[in-house]
């Protein structure tokens, strides 16, 4: 939690481990994850993923922010922007006037699904959680020059960092209610683990002397079982909270979640879904919720320059530590009386449709998918093509038109023999990475992994043919027209 503003406000992208859905997998028929993204869909066999590999991924979003413009390498090593080393005008240059970053995760624990009857049913117990934030281009400013004459003002406005980090026990049906019609759902029972929500409406610094005067107006919200707020004074002797202990850690709230979708044949090759993901919400209990509220003046001394010469060896990590600490003095919130809390997930609106041809060999699909995060709802549009050239294999590859800025594509693998079922893929497949393998330049970035061991496919004509043996499946065909 000491960390938790610089880490969201700088780089979102830090924070990821899975990202809630793969949209270049949409349609993909053999994909288990695509029943994340619509609970209609049914995978072509069952499966049982295993377990913590069957489904681990990262993704980072933003509105044109890059990590690369936020670290350097400078004389062999790697430094913040902060560094003196890199040009004030050349760094603001590549800023946005709000700064929108958002990161999502979602990894399966445990999950499975296999046909009954004529339906599908899937159950899973998953981690999820959304990092998303608005950080102003004068937050930066501030933070870069530092200092100035007497007079210097900043409005530092609409300052937005949101966390929600939960587990969730899942059971999903889908059925076909004819040729045309699928439809189907899931419920979400949700242990929450632990949620942050501050905000500023206005931060502003006068230059008074040898130290700012700040004047702020915001509040904070954060729940967490066992957590507790330690406390400082400030220069006028008025107590503000200065970070957090933990005793006890455990469920902080409890809550539910839908998912709903259907599909529909218009044509046998012309198929068009839509799906509402994470429709739902969670209670934060009182006792372990603290709230806080900034309002009044205070002294700031201002931002350390450069950033981490007073540790031993300047390394990233006491570039941070340094950053951390001059937040803090920064952001001062007075503890305020603990409430129950409720918030709404970050849900996601999914419409697709998709057009195959040579005997369902090749699809061409196009896919809108709108999440709604907190501050700003974010959209994005892919189109994909899809190739299943052989049962066991298939392929797609996908450009997303609105966050991508024509640097970066999207593809996917699956790969499903009788005994396997091995998934890869990327919606903004990187070009450009540094040593550490992190795409420093691209303002969105994700990849999917995932490992699951595949069931039998659905019956038809009273046999199971999960096997591509063509005698197999004129064997059955003899044995249906017999029984006629």
């Amino acid at each position: 939690m000491k960390k938790f503003l610089l880490l969201a406000c700088l780089s979102c992208g830090f924070l990821t481990a899975a990202a809630q859905q793969l949209r270049t997998a949409y349609f993909m028929d053999k994909a288990t994850l695509r029943t994340s993204m619509n609970p209609a869909f049914r995978p072509v066999r069952g499966f049982v993923a295993i377990p913590a590999a069957g489904s681990v991924s990262a993704m980072y979003a933003s509105n044109g922010m890059a990590l690369g413009d936020l670290f350097y390498r400078t004389d062999g090593r790697l430094v913040t922007f902060m560094d003196p080393s890199v040009p004030a005008e050349s760094f603001l240059r590549r800023l946005k006037t709000n700064n929108q970053l958002n990161a999502d995760i979602a990894t399966e624990i445990v999950s499975a699904g296999w046909f009954s009857g004529h339906g599908f049913w899937t159950i899973g117990i998953g981690v999820k959680g959304t990092v998303s934030g608005n950080v102003p281009k004068s937050l930066f400013e501030f933070m870069k020059y530092g200092s100035g004459p007497e007079g210097t003002t900043y409005d530092i406005k609409k300052l937005h960092v949101y966390a929600d980090f939960y587990v969730d026990v899942s059971v999903g049906y889908s059925h076909p209610l004819n040729g045309r019609w699928t439809i189907g759902g899931k419920y979400k029972f949700l242990v929450g683990a632990g949620n942050a929500d501050v905000y500023f409406n206005n931060l502003h610094a006068v230059m008074n002397g040898d130290a700012w005067r700040i004047t702020s107006e915001g509040y904070m919200s954060a729940s967490v079982q066992g957590l507790r707020p330690k406390f400082s004074t400030d220069k006028n002797d008025r107590e503000y909270i200065d970070g957090f202990d933990y005793h006890s850690p455990g469920a902080a709230g409890y809550g539910s979640a839908i998912d709903f979708g259907a599909t529909f044949k218009v044509l046998d090759n012309f198929t068009v879904s839509g799906a509402v993901i994470d429709f739902g919400f969670i209670t934060w209990s009182k006792r372990s919720t603290v709230n806080g509220a900034a309002k009044g003046d205070f002294d700031f001394d201002g931002f350390d320059l450069p950033i981490g010469d007073d540790q031993p060896d300047n390394s990233m990590s006491d570039q941070m530590d340094d950053l951390t600490g001059n937040l803090q003095n920064l952001f001062h919130f007075s503890e305020t009386p603990s409430r129950s809390r409720t918030t709404l997930l970050r849900s996601t609106i999914n419409v697709g449709a998709e057009y195959s041809v040579a005997q369902n060999r090749v699809g061409f699909g196009l896919l809108s998918s709108t999440r709604i995060y907190k501050p700003k709802i974010y959209t994005e549009l892919t189109a994909s093509v899809n190739y299943r050239p052989i049962d066991w294999f298939a392929a797609a590859v996908s450009y997303s038109f609105v966050h991508s800025a024509f640097k970066t594509f999207g593809f996917a693998l699956n790969f499903s023999p009788s005994w396997i079922n091995f998934f890869v893929g990327s919606d903004y497949m990187f070009t450009k990475v540094n040593p550490q393998f992190i795409p420093i330049k691209a303002s969105a970035a994700n990849l999917y992994f995932g490992l699951s061991v595949p069931l039998r496919k659905e019956r038809h004509w009273g046999c199971e043919c999960a096997s591509a043996n063509p005698a197999d499946v004129r064997r059955s065909l003899w044995a249906a027209v017999y029984q006629l």
